[in-house]
């Protein structure tokens, strides 16, 4: 069936599983990150780093402190992207009333003073997206501005290796007040996400899904949003082809590739018989396949299970080895050195795969990730 076909017998005006940080998509809201951040603020913590995974909803926990911003904070300012000084200064600047940018002017050496008088007791909140990739030069400008200021809070938002940048300019280490991780969603949250974006793309109750569907779609993502949004997709595309309107757990098993061990949990083998005479073979499927890798290619793959993608200058700082000597061992793991692929036969190759260039430490890169099948072995209970 035509997808558009399949959406409008659903009622649906769009996919409920679309990538967007429109606001008025549903999310769950960080009720306690939101809080501890109110708390910071209220104590004048001043400099906050926050630290999450790819796909953890770092970009809409700073929408949610967009709508609602946080303790007694007037203005709230995000960068979504690496932006110079320059263009810091002027979304600050123009964030302030009209009538207090009036007859003024600035620029990057008086802007501090300049903007802490026409704040006067207003708080200002800075918030800094995939900071990251922001450049030095930056962080050495914001910690002047802070310095500067008295009541303008700034937020910092990037992967865990975000921490170590940080920790490499001084100076800004030395203004950081809090460091805050993001936790992990409960099943639970995921699946009212799921009920809540059904209902906003225009749908009645849960169909085309059964609860047992939804549990087992939370189930397959291991509680990273944005990998939820990607197989919830993988689904319906599935149900829309097929025709199918009822999407329960062995159809979410099924569209998603995943294959059932057993019904048993205590059946851990499974026998298959290799006919025309030969002797039966019984393969043990969790047969964990890190144990035929070097101790650097497991490291990789160890990162790419926390993360859900990295590029190769990531994994160099983070594993603080060599770009090029790293770059090889990622093309074993991509199946592509066809000695090491015959050496392993138990390795569920590609391991890794390359998925697209993106802005990553301040420059256009490829960035991997663990295929499908590598995750899931990986991921089992």
């Amino acid at each position: 069936m035509d997808r558009s076909k399949y959406f409008k017998e659903l009622g649906w005006e769009k996919s409920p599983f679309i990538k967007s940080t429109s606001f008025d998509i549903p999310i769950i809201a960080r009720l306690d990150e939101f809080e501890e951040i109110g708390e910071c603020i209220g104590g004048w913590d001043r400099i906050m780093v926050i630290t999450a995974p790819i796909g953890y909803g770092k970009t809409t926990f700073m929408n949610q402190m967009i709508m609602h911003k946080p303790h007694d904070v007037k203005h709230v300012v995000s960068f979504n992207s690496y932006e110079p000084v320059d263009e810091v200064i002027g979304k600050i600047w123009n964030e302030l009333p009209f009538w207090k940018r009036m007859f003024a002017s600035v620029d990057s050496g008086s802007f501090g003073e300049i903007v802490q008088k026409k704040l006067g007791n207003e708080k200002m909140l800075l918030i800094f997206d995939e900071a990251q990739d922001y450049d030095i030069e930056l962080f050495k400008w914001l910690r002047v501005l802070n310095d500067r200021t008295n009541n303008i809070f700034m937020i910092f938002l990037g992967l865990p290796l975000l921490e170590d940048k940080i920790v490499a300019e001084a100076s800004f280490r030395d203004r950081k007040s809090k460091s805050i991780r993001l936790k992990a969603f409960y099943n639970e949250d995921l699946e009212e996400l799921i009920k809540e974006r059904i209902k906003w793309a225009g749908g009645k109750g849960i169909d085309p899904f059964t609860d047992s569907g939804i549990k087992r779609l939370c189930e397959s993502c291991n509680k990273v949003p944005r990998r939820l949004l990607d197989n919830g997709q993988k689904v319906v595309e599935s149900a829309a082809k097929e025709g199918q309107m009822k999407i329960d757990a062995d159809f979410v098993e099924k569209s998603l590739g995943s294959y059932e061990i057993s019904k048993e949990k205590e059946v851990t083998k499974v026998i298959y018989e290799i006919r025309e005479g030969e002797q039966a073979e019984i393969v043990d499927t969790l047969y964990d396949f890190r144990v035929d890798l070097s101790p650097t290619q497991n490291e990789i793959v160890n990162l790419l299970l926390k993360h859900e993608s990295l590029a190769i200058s990531e994994l160099s700082q983070m594993m603080n080895k060599d770009i090029r000597s790293l770059g090889s061992l990622i093309r074993k793991l991509r199946g592509l050195n066809e000695n090491e692929v015959a050496r392993k036969p138990k390795v569920p190759y590609p391991v890794i795969v390359r998925l697209r260039k993106e802005n990553r430490m301040g420059r256009q890169q490829y960035v991997f990730s663990l295929a499908d099948n590598a995750r899931r072995l990986l991921s089992r209970e």
